[in-house]
């Protein structure tokens, strides 16, 4: 789903760019190419930790489930998260993600902190989506908050190495299914639950 989405910016990018009436034999046209084909990379790199958090909570009760069945086998299964609410809390964090990584952009002009910042924020945001969307599979929001304010820190290391793997090519198209399992064991983890 995430592929299909970056084909459609992909075929808009090459509507827009092929409708400006440039003579293609022009200085002019190749850096609207260039400036067109670096916008649209740089957008991929913002925007897919989003795009692909975002349908992970279509697919998030099957990979907890199998993860839950297989490490922690005497625990209570999660109830199947309405999908409405999961879709929301996606739809929250994947809106927080595009604005704040248009807004760290900024910090590009900065050289070498902006990817500090970057892996930072996004890692923030995602441990915390990932791990509510696996908790609503259990707790109620309030609980939820106190679970995690006690994973602090370990959360976010978490979050930062997802964040990483999420810019890697090809990696990152099964990291959302990593990372969701990766937040079934925090969340157990932290529920005072041990593996098997």
């Amino acid at each position: 789903m995430t592929i299909a989405v970056f084909v459609a910016l992909y075929f808009a990018a090459d509507y827009g760019i092929s409708s400006i009436q440039v003579a293609e034999d022009s200085w002019l046209y190749w850096m609207t190419q260039l400036a067109a084909w670096g916008t649209f990379i740089l957008a991929g790199f913002v925007l897919f930790p989003a795009v692909a958090s975002f349908f992970i909570a279509l697919f998030l009760d099957d990979i907890a489930d199998a993860v839950e069945r297989r490490h922690y086998p005497a625990d209570p299964p999660g109830k199947s998260a309405n999908l409405g609410p999961s879709l929301a809390v996606a739809f929250r964090f994947s809106l927080a993600l595009i604005a704040l990584n248009i807004l760290l952009l900024f910090f590009l002009l900065l050289g070498p902190i902006y990817p500090l910042v970057y892996y930072l924020v996004n890692g923030y945001l995602l441990s915390r989506e990932y791990f509510e969307l696996v908790s609503l599979r259990h707790n109620d929001p309030k609980t939820i908050r106190t679970v995690r304010k006690t994973g602090g820190l370990r959360l976010l290391m978490a979050g930062i190495a997802i964040a990483f793997l999420m810019t890697i090519p090809l990696l990152n198209l099964v990291m959302p299914l990593v990372a969701t399992a990766v937040m079934v064991h925090f969340f157990k983890t932290l529920s005072g639950r041990r593996a098997v």
